[in-house]
């Protein structure tokens, strides 16, 4: 099960099966047991780029203890039991270039999975994200050991942009880097069609 939490979070989006929200300071232990412990979502979050457990907890932490205003770049998931399952995120592929920005999301706990949690998670991210920050453009960068990934973005409106072949390994194996977005415009229209619906 879940941590409780113990604190109430300083802002929340509430959804259908599940919310974001701030970080709280009962998710470090969540964090702590999820980058210590084997996860189905560590095989498949770019396994080639590596997980640390330390500077994870450092940044939390920070953010814990530092000015918290939106907008977030960052917002966990929990479901309306209020259990912590994982988190989404944004960043940039360059600092100058806020249209490359990019999106993440992990659900780290194994039977939260095939529920349509994280379609529903990334929906709701995606709405805030184009809210709360003037970008054209924004993606999501996966590989080819990741269908589910692929799957999920598409079903929020993202489409594959690009693929750069053999552009990872993992295990000596050789993966695709796979580039998806979806622009402002088509997230404006899917979101009229879906409140229309």
């Amino acid at each position: 099960m879940g941590i409780g939490l113990s604190g109430q979070p300083d802002f929340v989006i509430p959804g259908q099966r599940v919310n974001l929200r701030t970080l709280v300071e009962s998710d470090l232990a969540d964090y702590e047991r999820w980058y210590t412990h084997d996860y189905k979502a560590w095989e498949f979050d770019a396994p080639y780029l590596g997980h640390g457990l330390g500077k994870t907890l450092e940044n939390r932490r920070k953010w814990l203890d530092g000015d918290r205003q939106p907008p977030f770049r960052r917002l966990e998931i929990e479901t309306k039991e209020h259990r912590h399952i994982g988190w989404v995120n944004i960043y940039r592929v360059t600092a100058v270039d806020v249209h490359m920005t990019e999106a993440g999301i992990d659900i780290i706990e194994d039977e939260m999975w095939n529920q349509g949690l994280g379609t529903e998670a990334l929906r709701l991210w995606v709405d805030y994200v184009f809210e709360a920050h003037n970008l054209a453009r924004l993606g999501v960068a996966t590989w080819s050991g990741n269908p589910r990934m692929v799957r999920v973005a598409e079903k929020v409106g993202l489409q594959v942009e690009g693929r750069i072949r053999n552009g990872c390994e993992v295990k000596g194996r050789f993966y695709d880097r796979i580039k998806l977005g979806v622009l402002r415009s088509e997230w404006e229209a899917g979101r009229k069609s879906r409140t229309e619906a």
